[in-house]
């Protein structure tokens, strides 16, 4: 049987709809939306989550074209077909700029094309934003009420972050042009705006009435863009089924190892609704490979910048504490770390609780392993600018030296190797700065080290368990390798596994500021450690045994 294709560069309903495409079924929640007469709403989702799709089927909603809707939802919603209103769709990626004076030429090429589009005469005016007010009037003298649909409305300004006065004076253009949607408020029968992010909702739509904002929605708008799980069981059964025979898989182990690679967005602290990234889901049935897809479009250098301000490295993003005030942020300039990565995909809700005063808290994390992955490939080539196939060769020796239980060439060549090429003006001044780096290492090492394990007299700086082994680290800075050693013996922090199955190894590394790097570590077997130390009163205990009989003749 031929699986029908997932859509993954298509963001037409129509089409989608005519082309025989899987279409995964929100047209109820939709119609809910768009019941309410004279609604504006507001909703914000990382790329390719399907806000375009979204917008190009509530346009066919209005537009009325129920034969696209045949045997969907919204079939049972009531929905008034014989009442049909015009529709303004602005895709605002086409309007993108560099400069402040493309913006102002591009917004006037915007309300230019509205006018062509419905065959409007409208003079032009001194600003784009008068001008489409020009628009807005003729447009609901001609045809009356109309419906207004924003896609992606913070693009045109990404081009000014970081730019200083360039990006105040974009701002205030994009604040006049959208302003005027509320001048013509009554005229506009629904409003629905979408973006990336919050960079400057607050600032852009102060003159609107201010749109419901579903970004972090407690009801079932959770779940309104992405596949929620029942969705994908529902909808992508058979391709999971045709995945699994071609890897040799069970489908209960396919579906897990898509979970792990693509699913785990939760944008409402309200709701336990999590979701999967549909344009990887896409991807992934139409190649049939795990890979970073999503990231690869949509991963940002202000990213990884405001990541370095904050002395983060991608291993140190799991389990951040948040609110849903730091993470409804709106200031382009000052963004802080958590909300730019929480709006643009990078960190998700994993967890929410109330406190006794009845404040939401947060836990914040990496989604999924497709993230993790183009997070860490991303930091390697785009931050430290490695060359991304001699550190993968590295990477790979370093594996295999794990893997052997080769601890002292792990340390002396692969670790030695990637600190030494560590950007000169990038701080390690603090030991906690090099444990930083080194947990970043291990985890492209595949080693899933787990940093600060608590123990009976304090916290091991890392320890590493494979099948075979486990290692037990400790960091000092310009002190010496015997010191770490020392101190892992005296604190006891391999205490926990002296009966386990695993032979046990410590590991003392010592970094010096002089070099910037790792030198030579001390490698020690526990049990003999444990054999060289024994406590006096061992030893005491030891020489009160009673001595073995004499044997008689």
């Amino acid at each position: 049987m031929r699986l029908k294709e997932v859509a993954t560069a298509k963001f037409s309903f129509d089409e989608l709809r005519t082309k025989g495409f899987v279409y995964v079924d929100k047209t109820d929640l939709l119609a809910r939306l768009a019941s309410d007469d004279d609604a504006a709403y507001f909703i914000s989702r990382p790329r390719r989550f399907g806000k375009s799709l979204m917008l190009s089927t509530l346009k066919c909603l209005f537009e009325g074209r129920r034969n696209l809707f045949r045997g969907l939802k919204i079939e049972k919603s009531g929905w008034n077909w014989k009442k049909k209103f015009p529709v303004i769709l602005l895709d605002m990626q086409e309007y993108r700029a560099e400069t402040v004076d493309g913006l102002r030429d591009n917004l006037f090429s915007c309300a230019e094309k509205i006018a062509a589009q419905f065959g409007l005469d409208v003079k032009a005016e001194a600003s784009a934003g008068m001008y489409l007010n020009s628009v807005l009037r003729a447009f609901a003298a001609k045809l009356g009420k109309f419906v207004v649909l924003v896609d992606e409305y913070d693009v045109p300004l990404q081009g000014f972050l970081g730019k200083g006065d360039e990006i105040a004076k974009a701002r205030t253009l994009m604040h006049d042009f959208y302003v005027q949607f509320k001048s013509r408020s009554a005229d506009i029968r629904f409003l629905m705006i979408t973006g990336v992010s919050k960079f400057t909702k607050v600032s852009l739509f102060s003159g609107l009435n201010t749109p419901s904002d579903l970004t972090m929605n407690y009801g079932d708008y959770a779940g309104l863009l992405g596949y929620t799980h029942e969705e994908f069981v529902r909808y992508f059964g058979e391709h999971v089924r045709a995945l699994a025979s071609k890897r040799g898989w069970t489908e209960d182990e396919t579906r897990e190892k898509i979970y792990g690679w693509y699913d785990s967005y939760r944008f409402s602290p309200y709701s336990e609704t999590r979701v999967l990234n549909p344009v990887s889901v896409g991807q992934l049935f139409k190649t049939g490979n795990f890979e970073s897809y999503w990231a690869a479009t949509a991963m940002s250098t202000l990213v990884y910048e405001r990541m370095l301000a904050a002395e983060k490295t991608p291993f140190e993003l799991d389990g951040i504490a948040a609110t849903p005030l730091e993470l409804d942020v709106c200031d382009a300039e000052a963004l802080p770390y958590k909300a730019l990565l929480y709006q643009t995909g990078y960190l998700t809700i994993k967890s929410a609780s109330t406190d006794k005063n009845l404040r939401t808290r947060l836990v914040l994390g990496i989604p999924n392993r497709e993230v993790r992955t183009a997070l860490e490939e991303g930091w390697i080539g785009d931050m430290m600018h490695l060359d991304v196939p001699n550190t993968e060769s590295l990477v790979a020796s370093g594996r295999r030296q794990l893997a052997s239980g080769n601890v002292a060439d792990l340390v002396n060549e692969t670790l030695y190797t990637l600190f030494a090429q560590i950007p000169a003006q990038w701080k390690i001044s603090y030991e906690a700065d090099a444990k930083r780096h080194f947990l970043l290492f291990a985890e492209m090492l595949g080693a899933k080290p787990r940093p600060e394990v608590v123990t009976a007299r304090g916290y091991a700086d890392a320890i590493i368990e494979t099948t075979k082994a486990v290692y037990v680290f400790e960091f000092k800075y310009n002190r010496s390798a015997a010191d770490a050693i020392r101190h892992i013996r005296d604190k006891g922090y391999a205490d926990a596994y002296r009966v386990g199955k695993c032979p046990v190894t410590l590991v003392g590394i010592n970094f010096s500021s002089r070099t910037r790097n790792v030198q030579e570590p001390k490698i020690e077997n526990f049990r003999v450690t444990l054999a060289r130390h024994v406590r006096i009163s061992d030893k005491k205990a030891l020489s009160t045994k009673s001595p073995k009989r004499r044997k008689t003749k």
